[in-house]
Order: C-alpha cells, then structure tokens, then sequence
C-alpha cells in the first residue's frame, strides 16, 4: 500500500521536462474530492429523511472549489516555468475573489436548529460539520499552494505580506456574503453594488469583528498545516541524507 501511494505521489503527467503536473497535487485534489463526495453523501442521507431539498450547501462547496483550482494551476505554472508574475498576479486576484467562500461554510452552522429529541439534530451537526470542514480544508490547501506561488515569484517579505493581507481580507468576504448578501459573481454582475457595500462595511463593528476573528481562525490553522508540513519535508531530507551516508 506504502508503495503504491508513493508512486502515484510521483508520477508525472507531462509532455514537458520538468513536468507542468504532477501527481502530488493531483492526490491532495483526491483526497478533498473523497471528503466533498462523504459531505454530499450526508446531505443525501437527510434527503431520504423527506426534508426539503435545498442544494446551496452542495453550492457553497462547489464554490469553495474555485480557490483551490486556481491555486493548484498557479502553484504547477510557477513550479515549471518560475519568473510569471503578470500570470500570477491575475490568478491571485481570481483566487482572493473566491477564497472567502472557503471559510464561508462556517457560518452556515447558524442554520443548526437544536432539538435534542429529534434524530436530525444529530445528523445535521455531522453533515453541516462536514461541508464547513471541507470547505475549510480546501481554503488552506489553496492558501498553502498560492502562498508558494508568491514565494517563488515575488521575494519572501512581500509574499509573506500578501499572505497577512489574504486573511482578514477573507474575512470580510465572508461578512460581505453572509450579512451583506453579496456572492463573488457580483463582482462582474454588480461591480457598483460591492463597492457600495464595501464602504458601507468599514463603518459597521461587525464587519471589523468578522474580518479580525476569521483572519485570525484561518492564520492560526494555516500556521499548524504550514509546521506540519516543513517538519515531514525536513524530516523526510534528513533520512534521505542518512540513508546516503
């Protein structure tokens, strides 16, 4: 089992040398797909209960989705072709439009109706906690791989502030969708509404609370995903190099 997880992390799909794609990422996608795919299963599950059907879970998901693709592309195209910051900086600006839907699905938690009687009181804490988890693992996977991108492209001190940018600025995504009622698409649809919107915000406390709070959730959890995996690569190199000796 060992050896087939390691192979299919290294190989490559690519007509080029090095490689545009590899299946490193292409794993992580997988697993995120398995636990989008456990999430839907769940929403199924309270379907056969005779509830309502409401899909907006299933489409909060799908866009938190969006973020991650863009940052998987940005993350290979920086991987194999290096100095692209133009390209890059069009897919850091599609990426910060959507990566608020990631920590978004948090709040959908406020739907929960406790009843501790009812049988889908459980259910719906197991299946809302899924779709948020997902969701968030999907915001921090695609915070991991655009953060990389902007290491490699730009020098560490503003990749690193790009990054501390990203975070309240999620925030207050979240704020603008779920008190403002705002979604990404408005930006095209209804650029002068989220304008509005936006300068209307930066008088409200709550939209302060939301951006500082949400910021601070996603830069804590990222900094544990970000230790945890320094530590495996330097742990990994140190028994490369004694396994050489």
């Amino acid at each position: 089992m060992d050896r087939l997880i390691d192979w299919i992390r290294n190989h490559k799909f690519s007509v080029s040398d090095p490689p545009i794609i590899t299946m490193e990422g292409l794993f992580s996608l997988l697993l995120l797909l398995l636990l989008s795919l456990l999430a839907v299963f769940f929403h199924l599950v309270r379907i056969l209960f005779n509830s309502p059907v409401d899909f907006s879970l299933d489409w909060n998901l799908f866009l938190s989705w969006i973020p991650l693709i863009i940052a998987f592309l940005a993350d290979n195209l920086t991987k194999r072709f290096g100095h692209i910051p133009v390209v890059l900086g069009i897919l850091s600006i599609a990426w910060l439009a959507f990566f608020p839907n990631a920590p978004y699905m948090i709040t959908d938690l406020a739907h929960l109706t406790v009843d501790y009687q009812r049988d889908l009181t459980w259910h719906d804490i197991i299946m809302l906690f899924s779709y948020a988890e997902v969701s968030l693992f999907n915001g921090l996977v695609s915070l991991y791989w655009i953060h990389r991108s902007w290491r490699r492209v730009f020098e560490r001190k503003a990749a690193n502030t790009l990054l501390l940018v990203s975070l309240p600025l999620a925030g207050f995504g979240v704020y603008l969708g779920r008190v403002r009622r705002m979604n990404s698409w408005d930006i095209i649809h209804e650029p002068q509404a989220i304008i509005n919107s936006v300068f209307e915000s930066l008088l409200d406390r709550t939209a302060w609370v939301l951006s500082m709070e949400i910021g601070m959730l996603l830069g804590i959890l990222y900094l544990v995903l970000w230790g945890v995996i320094r530590f495996r690569i330097r742990h990994s190199k140190k028994n490369t190099e004694s396994g050489n000796q």
